[in-house]
């Protein structure tokens, strides 16, 4: 009996230390995401000031493309020097939690500052990478970093990454719910109750620090975005399947390239990010809504007025370009994410889709923008396929609250449309090609 009740306590004490442990990890990561984002924040708008100024001095044109080369040779030396920063870092985060590839501490103590000032260089050049992904794995990174101080060992290594992980998707959207969901949901993180109390004081604290400490809000100003009537909830099945659809060419279309450049290209690493910045320089000055992540894009759209003849073509043009852009972008083993640009094309593509269905007369002309909703949690639910996180996700970056129900029936049909056409979920096909090449 003495036994038992020495057994019980013991695991006690392990959960408290665990949500102790995880507490510790969530400021961390917040501290360190939030730096990210302020420095990237800051950096944007006033180089976007700058390059404004192109047509009165002639000089800020060649000056820029300077820096720009400048720039891909940097990346492309630090990809070559620190690979597991390539890519988002979602990928190389999943296959550590799962146990199946192994990062020292001094692997960890390198990938932080290249994941950091990588992503920070690649994003505020104009690639249309999202910081999402990369904010993730620098949690992760942290909290490696951070239970080095408790030298804890075994599968507990594992719950602090997955727990830093959360607590950088946290502080990356502001989103401790889609935290919590996609360990469990995307990375298949193993379930322990330990495990969800490390997870989730990791991801409450970062939601806490993010909000309280460093004044960041919502992403997307969609809060009073109204939900559609009763009556035209019928159009949530639709958008389901062509969000499923869509999310599902994407994918194709997002791998094929990024294989097919790997296959063809001419350049060494050092080079290979220089066609994306290229394409960033000419649409520095023809279209640069459609550089970066696409959060700014995606916001703005609420301000379309809700006349198709006039915004149809503009909207039609912007989603061609971001979509074009985004894939070449992804391209060259660049340190970005995808997360972003997914849920800017998603917004784009519902309010095509809300403005063709406003121009037929289906719907009132007042109620397009809940498509802009309904199309970011389909398409990144088509492309991820967790209708979970995905629903949690745009909510709370959104706080558009009132299209909860649709919002769940577009996510559960667009992953049941993806799963039937056969495609698996971008992240096992780039967590797949990760082990190959580690292979050879």
């Amino acid at each position: 009996m003495n036994q038992h009740r020495r057994k019980y306590w013991i695991l006690r004490a392990n959960h408290v230390l665990l949500a102790l442990e995880g507490v510790v990890i969530g400021l961390g990561c917040a501290c360190v995401i939030c730096s990210f984002r302020l420095a990237r924040d800051h950096a944007a708008p006033v180089l976007s000031s700058w390059l404004a100024g192109w047509k009165e001095h002639w000089w800020i044109a060649p000056l820029w493309l300077l820096v720009l080369v400048a720039a891909a040779r940097f990346l492309g030396w630090l990809v070559k020097t620190t690979p597991l920063i390539s890519g988002s870092g979602i990928p190389q985060t999943e296959l550590i939690v799962r146990g199946r590839l192994h990062v020292s501490r001094r692997d960890w103590l390198r990938v932080l500052p290249a994941k950091f000032v990588g992503c920070l260089v690649s994003t505020v050049g104009g690639l249309s990478l999202g910081r999402e992904g990369p904010c993730i794995q620098m949690g992760a990174a942290t909290a490696a970093l951070l239970a080095g101080l408790w030298e804890r060992i075994s599968f507990a290594g594992h719950i602090h990454i997955a727990a830093g992980a959360a607590a950088g998707m946290t502080a990356a959207f502001g989103s401790p719910i889609a935290g919590v969901l996609f360990v469990f949901e995307e990375m298949k993180s193993r379930f322990t109750w330990g495990g969800l109390l490390a997870v989730g004081f990791a991801a409450a604290t970062a939601a806490l620090a993010t909000r309280c400490l460093f004044g960041f809000g919502l992403i997307f100003p969609f809060r009073d975005i109204r939900a559609l009537p009763l009556s035209l909830l019928w159009t949530a099945p639709l958008m389901g399947v062509l969000m499923g659809a869509a999310g599902v060419l994407y994918n194709k279309a997002l791998l094929g390239t990024k294989n097919a450049e790997a296959l063809h290209t001419p350049l060494s690493q050092n080079w290979r990010i220089l066609p994306p910045m290229l394409a960033a320089f000419v649409l520095a000055f023809a279209c640069p809504a459609v550089l970066g992540g696409g959060e700014d894009l995606a916001g703005s759209l609420i301000r379309f007025a809700a006349d198709p003849a006039s915004v149809l073509p503009a909207l039609l043009i912007l989603a061609a370009l971001k979509i074009a852009f985004s894939l070449f972008s992804y391209t060259g083993n660049v340190p970005g994410g995808i997360l972003m640009p997914m849920l800017c094309i998603g917004a784009l593509l519902g309010a095509l889709c809300g403005q063709l269905l406003a121009a037929s007369g289906l719907i009132p002309p007042e109620s397009w923008n809940s498509f802009l909703i309904y199309g970011m949690v389909g398409f990144f639910v088509s492309m991820v396929r967790v209708p979970l996180t995905g629903t949690a996700l745009v909510m709370e970056m959104s706080g558009a609250l009132s299209c909860l129900p649709g919002a769940i029936i577009v996510a559960f049909i667009a992953s049941w449309t993806a799963n039937a056409l056969r495609c698996p979920p971008v992240y096992d096909s780039l967590r797949a090609a990760i082990v190959v090449s580690r292979k050879k």
